[in-house]
């Protein structure tokens, strides 16, 4: 008999009418009783053993750019768009990876953007926030997140940052990134790090700074807070332990209050001047437009947009370590009380290069 013609025969050996198939109403009747437990379970199971199921969902779920769309911080100074592109590449096809360059030296912002053309490449992306690329540890997260957003898979992200951040001072100024990220990564899995590199040469600025994934790892890390790297004595702390000072005078001449009717609604008063040197911190010499006095620290930040002052300081509010507080921002300077490290110049400047 020609094969084509053949007719297929049910259990019993009856001839089958080919007709006599579900359709999408009788499939909608079939699946109706059914919890959103049994139905997730049984699409879940579909999507990743059936492509065109996959197609399907992606075809919805795509819409939303801000499920596609990763922020990338953390970067370091070398790290390029093609670099970029290559790592993140492996999780899925890409519509854009870009590096946010310094428009004076070409260099890498320590930021970037990555778009995945499907949900499920930026998904997998961030099964695993940390990336490790050009000798540091970057971090990955949805850019809708905002950049205070934590990562997404970390079982320590809900743990105070200030018990997983540590700082570590004495670096010397040609001591690669790589180097410093070998020696901390035995301690614990690093979230992020190493920051303090300069944006303009790619160097240290004398100081790193690590984020690790728990707090046990950064105490680890902390037992013996002076390392000997290469014949150099480092020392290390939780970056919370920053040098504490008396409040200095404030706008007025008096001291500065972190309550006042008028301002930004942080204390500062609008058109005040900032009070304070340019002398060096504990020695230091002076750094850029970092002042510090009497344990008022202060930043210059020039060309800041009105309407994005407080979006600054709420940034910043989340972002620096206890028990160092954002008290305001006056004519483009964010003045912070207890904070004489220089990290937070490059927090302030990063900030403010996202927000604007």
């Amino acid at each position: 008999m020609d094969p084509t013609k053949k007719r297929k025969l049910d259990e019993n050996g009856i001839e089958a009418d080919p007709s006599l198939q579900l359709t999408h109403e009788d499939a909608r009747k079939i699946i109706e009783p059914f919890s959103v437990e049994q139905l997730l379970e049984i699409l879940q199971n579909a999507v990743v053993s059936h492509p065109d199921v996959l197609d399907a969902v992606r075809s919805i779920a795509d819409r939303d750019l801000a499920q596609r769309k990763l922020f990338i911080r953390g970067l370091g100074w070398e790290t390029t768009s093609d670099s970029l592109r290559s790592l993140f590449a492996a999780f899925g096809e890409l519509e854009e990876a870009v590096v946010i360059l310094d428009k004076n030296t070409g260099k890498s912002k320590g930021y970037g953007f990555v778009t995945y053309k499907h949900i499920d490449g930026a998904f997998l992306a961030l099964k695993e926030p940390s990336k490790k690329i050009d000798g540091r540890v970057a971090v990955a997260q949805l850019a809708s997140a905002g950049i205070s957003g934590v990562p997404n898979n970390n079982p320590g992200a809900t743990v105070d940052v200030s018990l997983r951040k540590i700082y570590v001072g004495n670096v010397p100024y040609d001591m690669p990134a790589e180097r410093l990220l070998s020696h901390f990564s035995a301690y614990g899995e690093i979230e992020e790090g190493p920051l303090g590199f300069d944006k303009q040469t790619g160097k240290s600025k004398g100081f790193a700074l690590f984020v690790y994934k728990l707090p046990e790892a950064a105490q680890a890390a902390l037992v013996e807070p002076m390392k000997n790297i290469e014949g150099r004595q480092l020392v290390c702390k939780l970056a919370s332990e920053g040098k504490k000072g008396k409040p200095g005078p404030g706008p007025a001449g008096g001291p500065m209050q972190g309550q006042g009717p008028t301002g930004d609604g942080m204390g500062m008063q609008p058109g005040g001047p900032v009070q304070g040197s340019y002398a060096g911190v504990g020695g230091m010499p002076p750094y850029g437009g970092f002042q510090v006095d009497q344990g008022w620290a202060s930043i210059r930040i020039p060309l800041i947009h009105h309407s994005h002052r407080l979006s600054v300081l709420r940034v910043l509010a989340a972002m620096v370590p206890a028990p160092v507080m954002v008290v305001g921002l006056v004519e483009g300077t964010v003045v912070v009380r207890n904070m004489v490290e220089q990290m937070l110049l490059d927090m302030a400047e990063w900030v403010v290069q996202a927000v604007d």
